[in-house]
């Protein structure tokens, strides 16, 4: 089991570390999307100052309301301009403390291209499809954000798929009942 740190609220509710005093930003779910076929695997450059440049998967945050495959479907149609059909899960990879000062939980899907043109958005100026050489050369020197990237690219080499049955959607809890 690992150690867990107690947190301190704050006179705003916030959350604070107890080792540095500094607010602690809540645990981000993304949905990714692994598109990889004869042109290579699809990747995205984000514009965001905290990404600092580098590639990623087309992904993003999960919604209040959305599935999974949902946000990795809009994910995909947002950074890309692409539709995608969002196949098996092939991981989930937590990152404990992100480089922005959070955590993360990311689900990284397979997906394959059902219709659309490239297109880029302010908020992602390039979307490209790279080779296998490229995606080596970029993880080695750390131009691909998100360490789950590559671990993610073996699982779907792999053939690696998380059963559905392990996705389970609930509705919300009722409230109590009274007697």
């Amino acid at each position: 089991a690992g150690s867990r740190m107690p947190l301190h609220g704050t006179s705003n509710g916030d959350q604070t570390d107890p080792v540095d005093n500094q607010p602690r930003t809540p645990t981000q779910v993304a949905c990714s999307n692994i598109v990889l076929d004869d042109r290579g695997l699809l990747l995205v450059r984000e514009a965001k100052p905290s990404a600092l440049g580098r590639w990623s998967l087309p992904a993003g945050k999960l919604e209040t309301g959305e599935t999974l495959r949902q946000a990795a479907a809009r994910e995909a149609l947002e950074e890309t301009g692409l539709t995608v059909d969002v196949g098996p899960l092939v991981g989930i990879y937590h990152c404990p403390a992100t480089l922005e000062g959070g955590s993360a939980i990311n689900f990284v899907f397979r997906s394959v291209v059902l219709a659309g043109q490239i297109r880029t958005t302010p908020e992602h100026p390039e979307a490209v499809y790279v080779s296998r050489e490229t995606v080596d050369v970029l993880l080695a020197t750390h131009q691909i954000r998100g360490q789950h990237i590559a671990h993610a690219i073996a699982a779907a080499d792999a053939g690696h798929e998380i059963p559905d049955q392990y996705i389970v959607e609930v509705p919300a809890s009722p409230p109590p009942t009274t007697t």
